[in-house]
């Protein structure tokens, strides 16, 4: 009888399972938002790295 109480306090409620869900969508969120900042940062710096240098360039 021991083992069973033992596995079922191992064991997630739902609630728990639900909670743990929400914290890895949180994180997962808030990576996915990071990564676009990246990359919307550096599509801006290429963007203006190619205005200066079209603007650099002698044109005919």
């Amino acid at each position: 009888m021991d083992i069973m109480v033992s596995r079922i306090k191992r064991t997630l409620t739902v609630g728990q399972r639900a909670a743990a869900v929400e914290r890895t969508n949180t994180f997962a969120q808030a990576a996915a938002d990071e990564e676009r900042r990246r990359h919307d940062e550096k599509a801006e710096r290429l963007r203006r790295l190619r205005l200066a240098a079209a603007g650099a360039t002698p044109q005919k």
